[in-house]
């Protein structure tokens, strides 16, 4: 993997793990239309490591309250567990992802043999345009409006943890955006748009880390060049932290829908990219 391609990939990576266009379905898109490889596995994972750091950069403070209440509430017990809703977030972030891991291991089971159709990609990339529609009209419009006052993390449910976990597992599919899909099903259940996003990149942390153990485990390290892989993660921690940090003021202004256009064109020239070679 030559280091051009490392940069590629890394800002690739960086911007589209947070903007909802599907990072993975634009590795998969790049692969394709410019000849180059899909990346290793490891460095895929360190990729996303990359962009993890931007999460915890960006969401710093949240991640502190977090940590405190882990340790106060749950495991000290020194505040009642129905009065801190920073400890019941934390379980509700764990129970999330067993219908994202179910979900996730049961479509890439299916999809295994097809992951790298561009047909497949492209179709998926058009549903993720639909979807960024949808979004638009939870964030203005008439729905938006006659939804009433919009919760915010203090008041998530198990219910709304569910509902968002189970959209995560749908970003396995490549050309489904894990962020918008999470995003949109945190606005359905009443949500407002900081406490959508929030909770979004919050279950970004164990899906990631998750990943990056299994690798570990797997011997993932094995080939591959260690300073290319942390090269391609500082580049994409930092292109990441911009990117999220832009995507949080769209979706302030109610402007992520302009990416369903976007979305559309991609999904489209993907398919007629492999159906006319």
């Amino acid at each position: 993997m030559v280091w051009a391609l490392v940069v590629l990939l890394a800002v690739v990576q960086g911007i589209t793990e947070f903007l909802p266009v599907s990072s993975s379905g634009h590795l998969r898109v790049l692969a394709a239309f410019f000849g180059v490889k899909d990346p290793q596995t490891l460095f895929d994972v360190m990729l996303h490591v990359g962009t993890l750091a931007a999460v915890f950069f960006v969401y710093r403070t949240l991640f502190g309250r977090l940590i405190y209440a882990s340790y106060h509430t749950i495991i000290r017990r020194k505040k009642r567990f129905a009065d801190d809703p920073d400890a019941r977030l934390v379980v509700y972030t764990c129970i999330a992802m067993v219908p994202t891991g179910v979900i996730g291991l049961t479509l890439a089971s299916a999809l295994e043999a097809r992951s790298s159709s561009l047909v497949l990609v492209g179709s998926a990339l058009i549903v993720n345009g639909f979807i960024l529609l949808l979004l638009r009209s939870l964030t203005i419009g008439r729905r938006a409006a006659s939804a009433g006052p919009r919760r915010g993390l203090d008041a998530m449910t198990l219910k709304d943890a569910l509902i968002i976990g189970t959209a995560q597992g749908f970003g396995a599919i490549r050309g489904i955006s894990r962020s918008g899909s999470t995003i949109t099903a945190g606005l359905m259940t009443g949500l407002n748009q900081e406490a959508a996003a929030s909770f979004s990149f919050l279950l970004s942390v164990p899906a990631i880390l998750g990943a990056l153990v299994l690798q570990l485990k797997d011997g993932g390290l094995d080939g591959m060049d260690l300073g290319m892989a942390a090269a391609g993660a500082v580049i994409a921690a930092v292109v990441g932290t911009l990117a999220l940090l832009w995507l949080l003021k769209l979706l302030r202004k109610g402007q992520l829908h302009h990416f369903a256009w976007y979305c559309f064109a991609l999904g489209l020239a993907s398919i007629a990219f492999q159906l006319t070679r």
